[in-house]
């Protein structure tokens, strides 16, 4: 009998070892999206290297050299998507932004960028693709009977039927 008590305290032992304080095993928080998750894309020619990245209702151009990397200045950029046509405007050396309010939904936009720059001039061609948005409600929440101690409870409770049962057995064969 003595033995079948060890047994059952060494099996309820790490049970106890498991439940620490310092850790929270509810639901992860959610994150906020990172900014370099918007869509984007690039091209690239001889002469020119394009990068669009879709930010909100602007899709901003950046815009440079491709042999120097050096930003294109003072460029007269038309984007054209489907039916939609805009000339861009610059913010900065190399970077040009255009109004897309059209192309923010989902799916996939081909983008076509034509370029005048003094002696260069170039067109672009690139594939915009924008995913739907996540899903914004909260996790869906684990069941009651999922969680951890719930198993451990249930594999210590099967081993105690388990041990009784074979208690049980060897004690019938000593008596017979």
């Amino acid at each position: 009998m003595r033995a079948i008590l060890r047994l059952l305290w060494a099996l309820a032992l790490p049970v106890s070892i498991w439940a620490h304080e310092g850790e929270d095993h509810g639901q992860p928080t959610p994150t906020a999206p990172l900014a370099s998750g918007a869509p984007r894309t690039s091209a690239q020619t001889p002469e020119l290297e394009w990068v669009a990245v879709l930010e909100g209702a602007r899709l901003l151009l950046y815009l440079d050299r491709y042999a120097t990397n050096e930003p294109l200045v003072d460029a007269v950029v038309e984007l054209e998507s489907g039916a939609y046509k805009a000339t861009a405007a610059q913010l900065a050396p190399g970077v040009y932004a255009v109004p897309a309010a059209s192309l923010a939904h989902p799916g996939r936009h081909a983008l076509t960028l034509a370029v005048q720059a003094g002696e260069v001039s170039d067109l672009l061609t690139a594939t915009l693709e924008v995913s739907p948005p996540p899903p914004t409600g909260p996790a869906p929440a684990r069941p009651p009977w999922m969680a951890p101690p719930v198993w451990a409870a249930a594999a210590v409770l099967v081993a105690l039927v388990a041990l009784f049962i074979a208690w049980r057995r060897r004690s019938r064969r000593a008596g017979a």
